[in-house]
């Protein structure tokens, strides 16, 4: 599936604006994208069903092409209906769909309705807390009773857009560049695309690295290989992007950005272009204050800016997909992306078949979406699910070789709170992945005020799970929550100078150890949770405030990072 683009064969149309909203008979102003749960203090808890709606005019000289309704993501189950007409209905969230509404639309005005919830579901996603016998016990008691540590936004949270392009059209493109060859600087890149029925017959044009081939459309499937020399490969320090365009004569165009570079692993090392990269960075939230959540660019600026400042070169789409363009300018600047699907608060009760149908769906759409951008290193299929259950192996086997069917490319994980030196918490699933991603929170839940004992067992832990699974070991997690503010000599819990200290003392710990690829801080920036007696307000683990001001911890981090 392709982002809509405007270009001189193609018309983008963005929804994007002030719809009404139709909350118990009550007609009201509600800004798209955005969370209904910010705009309005009488819908922070609310889970809907609400009605959204808009108009939208089409001239008439359009009303004959292929039209194609896109929305970005909305969360979390909607159905959408045209001029009154039930088009399409959509139970993912945080991932775009499409609606083919060629035929549907007159000239003129049009209206666009759809009707979203977002509903707490048991065994579901947006995943509700059991009633009992899960390892997420601190969740227990929370409002709204998500099985997550994060505020469970709903509405129509990325852009809404119609494009308008002739029949015969471009509708996918795979680039894959991973047969490159960096010792003689060779780039070879196979350019998979697919087209409509309506363009057999058609030539098509495909320009790249100033390389031009013709080919005759003799099905809906083509594939190209480029080879290119003296490459410039895509890296943090020089994000070179090569453009590729693909025409159809006289009928449609599209144009990507390409970067050319290699992931590759073995039994400790994560490599980029053949170099060993260590993952500095961070787990993140796409949310803020009054927005809420979804694509809001002034956000997206700022928080590369401080990822560059902290001399950061990765994060994780924590714990969902990002809007689009968090990746379009991780290529830019060169930012690495560990992509997350949005499973969340799995528990045995999603270890069933329907279940594993949406979440290999979801999957699948996650990697359709965002398969040809360089700054996705790695796709992870889930976060802290209670994978001690002997049924969580099937499941999580199943999302493996369904990511590994779609792209080889780049390793698969899953990241995991358990397979801790605990019997009882030993994870079933986590050795089908290619590295062993877990988040651990020694000095903070366990061995609370005493960093030095919660590093000692910190390391052991560690290198017994690098002797069970002899894999590259990648903490996604780790850190203690500070409130922005609050000091105490000596370093005690919830102090700047408690979260600072075992920060810096767990990097360097971890920088120590030859199996570890990486050390993801939990978190980036302080983020609004459901209500609970461990959350005021906000999880305060960021190492920037809500507002994105550094804490003492940024600037420890900033140094450290500087010398690595």
């Amino acid at each position: 599936m392709l982002r809509p683009k405007s270009n001189s064969m193609r018309m983008v149309l963005c929804l994007d604006g002030i719809w009404t909203l139709k909350v118990n008979n009550e007609e009201r102003p509600i800004a798209v994208p955005g969370s209904w749960n910010e705009q309005y203090q009488d819908l922070c808890y609310e889970e809907g069903p609400l009605v959204y709606s808009t108009d939208f005019f089409v001239p008439e000289k359009f009303v004959d092409k292929h039209i194609r309704l896109y929305f970005g993501a909305v969360n979390t189950d909607c159905v959408i209906f045209i001029n009154g007409e039930k088009v399409k209905e959509n139970h993912i969230g945080y991932l775009p769909f499409e609606v083919d509404i060629t035929g549907k639309v007159r000239k003129g005005k049009n209206e666009l309705k759809v009707v979203v919830e977002n509903h707490l579901k048991m065994g579901g996603f947006p995943s509700k807390i059991p009633e009992e016998g899960t390892h997420t016990v601190g969740f227990l008691g929370s409002f709204p009773a998500a099985n997550f540590d994060f505020f469970p936004y709903g509405g129509i949270i990325r852009p809404v857009m119609m494009e308008f392009t002739e029949h015969s059209r471009i509708v996918d493109v795979w680039v894959d560049t991973s047969e490159s060859n960096m010792e003689e600087k060779l780039g070879k890149v196979k350019v998979k695309v697919m087209v409509s029925e309506e363009a057999m017959g058609e030539e098509m044009k495909i320009t790249f690295g100033g390389i031009e081939k013709k080919v005759k459309l003799i099905n809906t499937h083509l594939e190209e290989e480029f080879t290119l020399r003296d490459v410039k490969f895509w890296s943090p320090k020089v994000p070179h992007l090569y453009p590729l365009k693909l025409e159809i004569m006289e009928k449609d165009e599209y144009e990507l950005e390409i970067g050319i570079r290699v992931i590759s692993w073995d039994e400790k090392r994560l490599y980029l272009n053949g170099k060993p990269i260590f993952l500095k960075g961070f787990g993140k939230h796409e949310e803020f204050p009054v927005l809420g959540q979804g694509t809001f660019y002034p956000l997206m600026v700022k928080d590369f800016n401080l990822l560059k400042w902290i001399n950061a070169n990765s994060f994780r789409t924590s714990h969902y997909p990002y809007s689009e363009e968090w990746l379009d300018l991780a290529d830019r600047l060169g930012v690495l992306v560990i992509d997350e699907a949005p499973h969340v608060g799995i528990t045995r009760h999603h270890y069933n078949t329907k279940t594993q149908n949406l979440a290999v769906e979801n999957l699948k759409r996650i990697i359709d979406r965002d398969k040809n951008h360089p700054s996705v290193i790695m796709w992870s299929v889930a976060n802290e699910p209670e994978s001690n259950y002997p049924e969580a192996d099937k499941f999580f086997k199943m999302l493996y070789k369904t990511a590994k069917n779609l792209d080889r490319t780049r390793p698969v994980v899953m990241v995991s709170m358990m397979d801790t030196p605990d019997e009882r918490t030993r994870d079933v699933a986590l050795r089908h992945f290619d590295i062993i991603c877990v988040n651990r929170y020694y000095g903070w839940y366990v061995h609370q005020g005493r960093i030095e004992e919660g590093l000692k067992a910190l390391e052991k832990d560690l290198d017994e799970l690098y002797k069970r699974h002899k894999k590259p070991i990648f903490i996604t997690e780790f850190g203690a929550d500070a409130i922005a503010g609050f000091h105490y000599d000596p370093p005690q819990m919830f102090s700047e100078e408690y979260q600072a200290e075992l920060i810096k003392k767990t990097v360097e710990l971890l920088m120590r150890k030859d199996y570890i690829i990486g050390a993801h801080p939990w978190a980036f920036a302080d983020f609004k949770t459901p209500q609970n007696v461990r959350r005021p307000i906000l999880n305060h683990k960021g190492v920037f405030t809500r507002d994105r001001q550094p804490k003492l911890s940024a600037h420890v981090l900033r140094k450290l990072w500087s010398n690595s």
